[in-house]
């Protein structure tokens, strides 16, 4: 037997167990009928939006020493660790 052969056979296995369960779905699940007592999830949300500002919530920031710069580049990084800004030698560890 081939390798072929044997991926076409096992294709085929699945295809008939697949359409098999299908088709027993079908038939237990009476879809046919109308007006029949179908189990229904139905979610609804009852948010309203808030409008909120960003300087209400985080402040103007004028209160903390800490400045948000959004990251840099390495050649800053190296500039913050030879002012010693950042701890660039630590022990790691596990």
């Amino acid at each position: 037997m081939t390798w072929i052969k044997f991926a076409l056979w096992l294709f085929g296995s699945y295809t008939c167990y697949y359409v098999a369960l299908i088709f027993w779905d079908h038939l237990r699940s009476n879809r046919g009928e109308a007006g029949s007592d179908q189990h229904e999830l139905t979610f609804v949300e009852d948010v309203n939006p808030v409008k909120s500002f960003v300087e209400d919530i985080i402040g103007s920031g004028k209160e903390s020493s800490i400045a948000f710069s959004g990251g840099v580049s390495l050649k800053e990084l190296f500039n913050l660790a030879r002012e010693e800004s950042v701890e660039y030698i630590k022990s790691v560890s596990f």
